[in-house]
C-alpha cells in the first residue's frame, strides 16, 4: 500500500471525492468547493501533476438557490463522481472530461414534496449490484409514528434518467422487528422531535436537558448504505450503533456499537455523520452475525 499526501488547498476538503486507474497509478481528488444556481466550483487535484487546479463548471438550472449535497463523500460509478443533491439531481463529474458534468434528474415521487408538506426526508447515494439507488428515510414532526417509513428508488435506466421504486414498496418503522428489544422499541416508538425548520432551536433547547434525553432527541435515524450485492438489506444509524435492516423479513439486526461522544466548548455533542468517510465493503454475509453480538 502506498500512501500520497495531499499538497496545501487554499479551501477545506469537503465534500470530496476520489476516482481514477490503480493499474496506472493515477488518481483524482475532486473538492466540491462552492455551487451557485447554474455553476459548480470544483477544486480537482491530479496525482501525476501535484497540483490542485479550480474547474468552472456551467449547467442547467435546476433550483433558485445553490447546490447542497446530501453526503461529503461523492460515490464513484462508472468512472465519475456523483453527488445527490438535497432535494435536487445527482451531479456527475468525470475529471477526464474537464468541464462538463452530467445531471441525473429525480422522479417527481422522489421530491420531499411529494411525501408531504412537513415531510423530513433524510436521504443517501449508494451502488448495489451495478446500480445507483437513493435510500429515503420518511418522518413527520405532526405525525402519529406509523407514519414514518422507508424507501429505496433505484436508477434502472442512467442515460434516460429513469427511476423504479423497490417493489417491496415502502417499509414502515412500526412494522420493523429485532430480537433486541431496544432496536425494536427504538424504531416502533420513534418519534420525531425536530424539522429542518426548528433543528438549530432543539439542539440549543435540549443540552438542557439529561445527557441521555439530549442524546434521544438529537439523533434520529440516518440511512447509510446498501449491501454491495443485495439492496435488500439496508445500513442504517441508530443512536451510537449501526443496524441491518431486511427489507423482505422487516427484521433489524445490530452490525456494531459505535463511541460517537465528543466533547467541545464544554458541551457533549453526538456525531451522526457516517457520511464524511469513504465507505469499505465487509465481505461478509450479514446474515451470518449472530442476534447475541451487543447483549
Amino acid at each position: 500500500m502506498q500512501w500520497t499526501r495531499l499538497p496545501e488547498t487554499c479551501g477545506r476538503l469537503s465534500p470530496i471525492g476520489l476516482t481514477g486507474n490503480g493499474s496506472k497509478g493515477r488518481y483524482y481528488v475532486v473538492n466540491l468547493v462552492r455551487s451557485e444556481p447554474c455553476l459548480l466550483c470544483l477544486s480537482v487535484l491530479d496525482t501525476k501533476r501535484g497540483k490542485w487546479r479550480i474547474r468552472l463548471i456551467e449547467h442547467p438550472r435546476w433550483s433558485e438557490f445553490g447546490w447542497c449535497p446530501t453526503q461529503c463523500h461523492a460515490v464513484n460509478f462508472e468512472g465519475a463522481l456523483h453527488w445527490l443533491g438535497q432535494n435536487g439531481p445527482i451531479v456527475a463529474y468525470n475529471p477526464k472530461y474537464r468541464h462538463a458534468c452530467i445531471v441525473i434528474h429525480r422522479f417527481p415521487e422522489m421530491r420531499h414534496e411529494s411525501y408531504g408538506e412537513k415531510a423530513v426526508v433524510t436521504e443517501t447515494l449508494t451502488i448495489s449490484m451495478g446500480y445507483l439507488r437513493v435510500i429515503q428515510l420518511v418522518c413527520y414532526p405532526c405525525k402519529s409514528e406509523k407514519d414514518h417509513h422507508l424507501v429505496i428508488w433505484t436508477l434502472v435506466d442512467y442515460k434516460k434518467s429513469i427511476w423504479k421504486q423497490e417493489e417491496h414498496g415502502p417499509i414502515y418503522f412500526s412494522d420493523m422487528v429485532s430480537d433486541l428489544s431496544w432496536i425494536q422499541d427504538y424504531m416502533q416508538r420513534y418519534n420525531l422531535t425536530t424539522s429542518k425548520e426548528n433543528c438549530m432551536a432543539l439542539i440549543k433547547e435540549v443540552f438542557l436537558l439529561p445527557r441521555e434525553t439530549r442524546r434521544q432527541q438529537i439523533i434520529w435515524p440516518q440511512p447509510l448504505h446498501c449491501h454491495p450485492d443485495n439492496p435488500l438489506l439496508v445500513y442504517l444509524y441508530l443512536p451510537e450503533s449501526i443496524v441491518l435492516l431486511d427489507i423482505t423479513t422487516k427484521k433489524l439486526r445490530l452490525i456494531t456499537k459505535v463511541a460517537t461522544r465528543t466533547r467541545r466548548m464544554g458541551y457533549h455533542f453526538y456525531w451522526t455523520r457516517y457520511d464524511k468517510v469513504i465507505p469499505l465493503t465487509l465481505h461478509l454475509d450479514p446474515s451470518l452475525i449472530p442476534d447475541t453480538i451487543g447483549r
